[in-house]
């Protein structure tokens, strides 16, 4: 019997992803590194609007003209088609991003979640966000007219001590 494919049932219910483990978090990455995904790496403790921009455009390697505001951010995520399955955007600390901004916040993880199915659909290929927080109450409104879920392992509150 063939093993089941992380990312369909990952993006069944979305592409955005909230993790409160740190170890069931690495887990995921690890298998979705083998399924042939790039990831990228994001540490969202200290991040205001600014420095959340200038570090996606850089990280992701966004052209110069990138404008480093939520528009261009959205124009260049648009712009990327990986060469392998897709590529992942892990977001640890979101949630003390979220507390500072939670505006700019929702809007990153909503443009992510619309380019999602947009590379899907046009492409074959696949985008996500993990969303990392050591807060397990967090709550992330509706993205792309999706609800951000818990991961699979943590969907239950008592998973997550709570």
């Amino acid at each position: 019997m063939e093993r089941e494919v992380l990312w369909k049932s990952l993006m069944m219910n979305g592409s955005i992803i909230i993790f409160w483990r740190q170890s069931i978090l690495e887990k995921y990455v690890e298998n979705i590194r083998e399924e042939g995904f790039d990831v990228y790496l994001f540490d969202c403790e200290s991040w205001d609007k600014n420095t959340c921009l200038s570090e996606l455009g850089n990280t992701l390697e966004f052209p110069n003209y990138y404008g480093k505001n939520l528009d261009a951010f959205n124009d260049c995520l648009s712009d990327i088609v990986p060469s392998n399955e897709g590529f992942v955007l892990v977001f640890k600390n979101f949630d003390k991003f979220n507390e500072r901004d939670k505006d700019t916040a929702f809007h990153v993880l909503d443009i992510i979640q619309n380019n999602s199915w947009r590379l899907l659909v046009e492409n074959q290929k696949k985008l996500m966000a993990f969303v990392h927080s050591d807060d397990p109450r967090l709550e992330i409104q509706p993205v792309g007219a999706l609800p951000v879920l818990w991961n699979n392992e943590e969907w239950l509150n008592k998973s997550r001590g709570i």
